[in-house]
């Protein structure tokens, strides 16, 4: 995994900024709503953030459909590349294969 914060600090915190700017005002959006409909307030901002992750899955998705956005229907982790993902099954897969292949042939 790249570490762009470490290889470009200055401009990686710049968006990282951004984007903690976003999310604490869609976690202010998410509490307001709670109380202003007589819900019990959260009470702790751990808790409000991922509901608010999770909120987010939904009204991404809600996003895309308003704007008709499409996306690939494969998506990977950032953790691994598609070639990586592709080696992965591969030697799962292989392995599996062989495996089978031993016990059809009365290897166990």
């Amino acid at each position: 995994m790249t570490e762009y914060y470490f290889e470009d600090f200055e401009s990686y915190s710049e968006i990282f900024r951004q984007h903690a700017v976003y999310m604490a005002e869609m976690m202010k959006t998410l509490d307001d709503e709670i109380i202003g409909n007589g819900l019990p307030p959260v009470g702790r901002a751990k808790e409000l953030f991922r509901m608010t992750m999770d909120l987010t899955y939904h009204a991404d998705q809600s996003y895309k459909k308003k704007f008709d956005i499409e996306e690939a229907d494969f998506k990977l982790t950032t953790y691994m590349s598609q070639d990586e993902v592709i080696s992965s099954m591969r030697t799962a897969l292989k392995d599996e294969f062989d495996r089978f292949l031993d016990v059809s042939n009365g290897n166990k």
